[in-house]
């Protein structure tokens, strides 16, 4: 047996260094704390850019990090430059030119082992390699997704030839990855190496054993002593720390100065923790309330320490935008201005290399930018980012709606009938289509018999396919029923609302998308406050314990003057039964109970009310 597991030791080492092309630090040893040259060998044939660039992944021990180095030719070899922390083993890297990943190693990527100098190091960072290229895939979007049970092969591999590696700290990704396809015997294995971590006393294993024991139910005291253990013993942990970022993303009512305040506070006390990412946590707060003040000047200045800034500006600028084509915007001018930031930052990465992204954050930008583009007037400009957004193939149901409107102000009629008769012939239609269609029969004096035809035949078609769509996605047409409990403590039951037409809306505070879109349905809940409509806001997903969601939520929602009735799905019993996988989705039920319609905007909510009253 030992033999056999050698054999597949090797063959695994070979596989990681069986590449077409090379990568390698140009000197043999890799110097901490320092840039590294790395030299790019191309397989043959391959012709590189002059503008290529290294996108390359790496691991900390608390979180994943990608940079860019450009590429520089050196005689039939390329070299690139990088510093990277000094806890990391591997980097793993694709070359990208302007428009794709130009050699991705056969959808593998190019690992490169930094810290080789002796057994001791090597054995760690191979196995630091198999957890760096699985997750590979989905940070660079390459086509390789090793399936856990190739994994862990490759684990026990490298554990056969290094039996000690299997209780150093490396190992946890493994551990992890077998609890995914065994959970029983995956947390009984976990425990005991927590129990090992302990023994270990060092900060990291402490550290380790502390989050395994807190993730147990049987464990919470043996995790409540080691915290406490941790805490005196080294008191700038990163627990401690990450309590504190915990506290106060859910302290209510932030300000500019109470944000700065815990900002210099963390600093102070966490001088070690200086990452991005951490920081991020702070700064992401303070942009929204930049933003809210008009102040973009100030929020450009955060963007250094945001993970993403482009996705901020957008959250902000499609909150600010109605999200459809009627609602007013309460000053376009600044909307505008903070969405093209989003669109710009977007363009600019795909200029410096090509993002794997980048299609679906330009279609999400530049449909914002557009919608207030064309709220602006400026019909032309706002056509052609929408139909930059066509042409990615971005434009969802409402979307192309926005599409049809826009395409109305600057191309002839024939043009818009064209547009509207393909999409119809593709199976997709709406209410917009099939007005417009009518008004330019009308216009044109075209026989009405033959658009009679064209609506008879989509209206069947299109409740067919919402029939089906519905089918697949609930099981069944009825809605569950449920009781949670409100604000003020009291049971909400959704079939006491039968009668009349409900949303339901599922959002939590965490969340940027569903924030930003309550102003639009803020409108709709006073538009229909005297009508059969229900709305109630399922909150769901939300971190913390029951006291501090209740509190945390109910500050949010009078902190914003909000006339939402919100009810709390604190067990997820709810957002399971109707199987939502993301939020913001919103459920149209009518007034029998029958799921009407679902998406994760509330672009057509409205329309679909309004027919339903009828």
């Amino acid at each position: 047996m030992k033999k056999i597991y050698l054999l597949l030791f090797f063959a695994v080492v070979s596989n990681l260094f069986s590449q077409n092309g090379k990568i390698y630090l140009k000197n043999s040893k890799f110097n901490i704390g320092k840039p590294n040259t790395y030299v790019y060998e191309p397989p043959q044939g391959l012709v590189i850019e002059d503008n290529a660039k290294v996108n390359f992944l790496y691991i900390t021990p608390t979180d994943f990090s990608s940079d860019i180095s450009p590429l520089k030719k050196s005689g039939k070899r390329y070299e690139f430059t990088a510093k990277v922390p000094d806890s990391v083993r591997v980097i793993l890297a694709t070359i990208n030119d302007s428009q794709k990943i130009a050699d991705s190693n056969n959808e593998k990527g190019y690992s490169v082992l930094l810290k080789t100098q002796n057994d001791i190091e090597l054995r760690k960072s191979l196995i630091n390699e198999i957890s760096v290229r699985s997750n590979g895939g989905y940070f660079f979007r390459l086509k390789s997704d090793p399936k856990r049970e190739d994994l862990i092969a490759e684990y026990d591999a490298v554990f056969a030839k290094y039996p000690k590696l299997r209780d150093d700290i490396v190992s946890l990704e493994y551990l992890y990855t077998k609890k995914s396809l065994n959970r029983e015997q995956g947390e009984k294995d976990l425990l005991a190496f927590a129990d090992k971590c302990v023994k270990r006393n060092t900060e990291e294993y402490l550290t380790s054993a502390y989050y395994i024991y807190s993730s147990n139910n049987e464990t919470q005291d043996q995790a409540k002593k080691l915290k406490t253990e941790i805490s005196e013993k080294f008191p700038a942990n990163r627990i401690d720390a990450m309590d504190f970022i915990r506290k106060f993303f859910d302290q209510p009512d932030k300000t500019e100065a109470s944000i700065l305040e815990s900002l210099n506070a963390f600093k102070t006390k966490y001088p070690n923790d200086t990452s991005k990412r951490s920081l991020s946590y702070f700064y992401s707060a303070l942009v929204p309330i930049y933003l809210d003040k008009g102040e973009l000047e100030k929020a450009i200045a955060c963007e250094p320490y945001l993970n993403l800034p482009e996705d901020t500006y957008n959250n902000f600028a499609w909150g600010q935008s109605g999200g459809d084509l009627t609602m007013p915007v309460k000053d376009i001018d600044f909307a505008t201005k903070v969405s093209k930031r989003s669109v710009d930052i977007i363009e600019a990465k795909r200029k410096e290399c090509y993002t794997p992204d980048y299609n679906g954050k330009f279609n999400m930008f530049a449909d914002t930018y557009a919608l207030l583009l064309y709220k602006q007037g400026k019909y032309d400009e706002a056509f052609k980012y929408q139909s930059g957004v066509k042409a990615l193939d971005g434009l969802d149901a409402g979307g192309k709606e926005r599409y049809l409107a826009m395409l109305d102000k600057v191309k002839s009629k024939d043009e818009v009938k064209a547009y509207i008769e393909d999409e119809i012939s593709k199976g997709n239609t709406s209410p917009a289509f099939l007005s417009k269609l009518k008004e330019i029969y009308i216009e044109k004096k075209l026989p009405m018999a033959e658009f009679d035809a064209i609506q008879q035949k989509t209206d069947l078609l299109a409740q067919e396919n919402k029939n089906k769509d519905l089918l697949e996605k609930f099981g069944s047409k009825n809605a569950f029923d449920f009781t949670l409990k409100n604000l003020d403590g009291k049971d909400t039951k959704l079939s006491d609302y039968k009668g009349k037409i409900v949303v339901l809306d599922f959002w939590a505070t965490w969340c940027g998308p569903c924030k930003a879109s309550f102003p639009k349905m803020q409108h709709l809940v006073t538009k229909y406050k005297d009508k059969d409509v229900a709305f109630l806001f399922v909150n769901t997903w939300e971190n913390g314990k029951e006291d501090e969601i209740l509190k945390k939520v109910s500050s949010y929602i009078t902190e914003k003057k909000f006339d939402f009735n919100v009810v709390f799905d604190l067990k997820q019993e709810v957002v399971g039964n109707y199987k939502i996988q993301a939020i913001p989705t919103r459920i149209v039920i009518d007034k029998k109970g029958d799921i009407l319609a679902y998406d994760n905007s509330n672009t057509d909510i409205g329309k679909i009310i309004e027919e339903q009253l009828k």
